[in-house]
C-alpha cells in the first residue's frame, strides 16, 4: 500500500494482483480506480465509483442513457474507467460530484472521455461513442464533508447525436433520459406505503465482501431493490455519524444484499411510471449513485442524490454551478466519524 496527494485528497493505494484499491481521507465512495501497469500514474487517474451487488448483465439499449466515464490516458475505457453517469441531453452528462472534484472547470478536457453506447467497455459494442468532456460544473452547494448535493454535469466536446433526440425504445443504444422533478417525486416515494421497487445500472464491483479484491465486469450490469424510507435510513447511518439530508434519498442493502458497489457512482437510479412497468420507455430519472457504508452490507442502505429535490433539479437543468475544484476539508472530516461511508467510485 502506498499513500499520495491526489486531486486534493490524501488517497492510499493498495496494490494486490494487479488490482487497485482507492481509500479516500474522505469517506469510502463509490468509485472505481484505474488498473495500474498502462503507463500512467495510478495517483494521476480520476477514481471510479461503485458497482451492482446482487444483479445481472443488461444490454446498453435497456439503458441507452448510462455512460462510463474513462481517462484516455489508461490507453482503453475498461482500463480507464473510473465513473458512471446518465445522458441528459446530445451534449451534457450527468454524475456525481465526488467523480470529478478536483479536476476543475475545463481541466477535464484530456482527462474524461464518455463512452456512450456499448454493453462492454471492452471491446466496445460497434456504433458506440467516445466523446471528450469539454468542461464540467458541480453544484454550487456540494459539500465534500456530508455528500450534500453530490451532482455535477459534464459538457461534451460534440453531440452525441444530431437531429431529434433517439426514443427510449429498447432499440436504440443512445438516448437521453430527461430531469423530470415532479415525475421523480411522484414515481419514486420511499414512505410509500408499498415498498417501491427501483431499478440502477453500472459497470462496477460486483464482490460486496469487506477486503476484497475489486471485481469489475466488463458487461454492464443492473439490479432491481426497494427504496427504503428516510426514516429508516437515517437510523442507519446515524451509527457512523453520517447526515441522510433532504439531497438524498436510499435504496437496497440491508437484508436485500442488493445494491450499487465501487464503480457505480454517478450512474442512474430509475424508477417505472407505467404499471405494469415498461422498461425503458417509462423510466424516470429519480438518483445518481452516490455512497454507501460498504456494498450490500446488513444494515446500510445505498444512497444516491435525491433528483426530485428542488435544487439538484434546478442544477440538472441549467448546469448553473462552480468549476469542479479540489477538496482540501476531507481528511479533517473523516476524523468525526466512527466508520467510514465509502463513496461508489472505482
Amino acid at each position: 500500500m502506498w499513500c499520495t496527494s491526489a486531486v486534493g485528497l490524501v488517497v492510499c493505494i493498495v496494490l494486490t494482483s494487479g488490482a487497485v484499491r482507492l481509500q479516500g481521507a474522505g469517506g469510502l465512495r463509490r468509485v472505481a480506480t484505474a488498473s495500474a501497469g498502462v503507463g500512467v500514474r495510478a495517483s494521476a487517474l480520476p477514481h471510479a465509483s461503485t458497482s451492482i451487488v446482487g444483479g445481472g448483465g443488461a444490454g446498453i439499449a435497456s439503458f441507452p442513457f448510462q455512460v462510463a466515464l474513462y481517462d484516455p490516458r489508461a490507453g482503453s475505457p475498461a482500463a480507464g474507467f473510473f465513473c458512471g453517469g446518465v445522458i441528459l441531453d446530445a451534449t451534457h452528462v450527468a454524475t456525481a460530484a465526488h467523480c470529478i472534484a478536483g479536476i476543475g472547470g475545463a481541466g477535464v478536457s484530456g482527462r474524461v472521455v464518455v463512452l456512450a453506447g456499448s454493453t462492454t467497455l471492452e471491446p466496445t459494442d460497434p456504433g458506440s461513442v467516445r466523446d471528450p468532456a469539454r468542461s464540467s460544473s458541480v453544484d454550487s452547494h456540494y459539500s465534500p464533508q456530508s455528500s450534500d448535493y453530490d451532482v455535477a454535469q459534464l459538457v461534451l466536446a460534440r453531440p452525441l447525436w444530431s437531429g431529434p433526440s433517439p426514443s427510449l425504445n429498447g432499440v436504440s443504444a443512445i438516448a437521453p433520459l430527461p430531469v423530470d422533478r415532479v415525475k421523480a417525486a411522484r414515481y419514486a416515494n420511499p414512505e410509500a406505503s408499498k415498498a417501491v421497487l427501483a431499478t440502477t445500472s453500472g459497470w462496477g464491483d460486483v464482490n460486496a465482501a469487506p477486503g476484497h479484491l475489486a471485481s469489475y465486469p466488463a458487461d454492464l450490469h443492473s439490479v432491481r431493490l426497494p427504496l427504503v424510507s428516510t426514516a429508516v435510513c437515517e437510523e442507519e447511518y446515524s451509527a457512523i455519524e453520517q447526515q441522510i439530508t433532504s439531497s438524498m434519498i436510499c435504496a437496497g442493502g440491508g437484508r436485500s444484499h442488493l445494491d450499487t458497489c465501487y464503480g457505480d457512482s454517478g450512474g442512474p437510479l430509475l424508477a417505472d411510471q407505467a404499471t405494469p412497468a415498461r422498461p425503458p420507455s417509462d423510466y424516470v430519472l429519480v438518483g445518481l449513485v452516490d455512497f454507501g457504508n460498504g456494498c450490500a452490507q446488513a444494515g446500510y442502505a445505498g444512497v444516491y442524490t435525491r433528483v426530485a429535490n428542488a435544487e439538484v433539479a434546478r442544477f440538472l437543468s441549467s448546469g448553473d454551478g462552480h468549476a469542479a475544484k479540489a477538496v482540501s476539508t476531507q481528511a479533517k472530516h473523516k476524523k468525526k466519524r466512527k466508520k467510514r461511508r465509502r463513496h461508489r467510485a472505482a
